[in-house]
């Protein structure tokens, strides 16, 4: 049995290998969708809302997605991709040739960085931000699409790197629970953006500086982690 494909667009996008103008077509309603479901709810937003937001005809949702549950899925699905790409966890990846603290501490110092400036500068996290807190709230069998093709995936690598500065096993509870901080203190310069630029006194972006005081903030946490005993 041949195994299902998946594309950004869904399952039927790909049997029928639209052209460039349908693919546009599809990417709108992705984002439009993402736009609304992270506002609306799933329950919330009708495939009405979804095509006049994508200037879209309503039977285009069938065409690609068969209905809104497929579209739904489809943009997990895209932003697990675009997580992959951006964070570079596009390849198998191994923490292997990690074999000292050293060789772990640079490689976690580039992903904090790469994931520091996505979530702090980058826009496009924006988009992603309410439905993944929505799956992460409440989940339904998208969080499953983000967790299997995305979330697990950086979270494995990550406590591999961390276990390795810890000198323990990347299976106790302990560096598992560390590497799921070190995530949570990097996403929250996204979700919570706006709290810290009033308390920094600063209005719109982050400012480059800051950004840089953040990168050094999470790294120097992760330094410590080298002075954790196994007591």
């Amino acid at each position: 049995m041949q195994p299902r494909q998946h594309s950004a667009f869904g399952e039927k996008a790909v049997a029928n290998e639209p052209g460039k103008a349908e693919d546009e077509t599809a990417q709108k309603l992705i984002l439009a969708g993402m736009e609304l479901f992270g506002q609306y709810g799933f329950k919330g937003t009708t495939t009405r809302m979804i095509a006049e937001a994508a200037d879209s005809n309503i039977g285009s949702i069938a065409y690609y997605f068969d209905n809104k549950t497929g579209l739904y899925h489809a943009i997990a699905r895209h932003i697990a991709r675009r997580m992959r790409e951006v964070f570079g966890f596009t390849g198998e990846q191994s923490a292997a040739s990690a074999s000292d603290c050293d060789q772990a501490l640079a490689q976690l110092e580039l992903i904090v960085k790469r994931m520091v400036r996505q979530f702090a500068q980058a826009p496009e996290a924006r988009r992603w931000l309410m439905l993944v807190m929505r799956e992460q709230a409440s989940p339904t069998e998208a969080f499953d699409i983000l967790y299997e093709e995305t979330f697990e995936r950086v979270h494995v690598h990550l406590t591999r790197l961390i276990a390795v500065v810890m000198d323990r096993s990347p299976d106790e509870r302990r560096v598992i629970i560390e590497a799921h901080t070190v995530m949570g203190q990097i996403v929250f310069f996204l979700v919570g953006r706006f709290p810290l630029l009033r308390r920094l006194g600063i209005e719109g972006e982050f400012p480059p500086d800051v950004v840089d005081t953040a990168e050094q903030v999470v790294i120097s946490h992760l330094h410590a982690l080298a002075f954790t005993t196994k007591g």
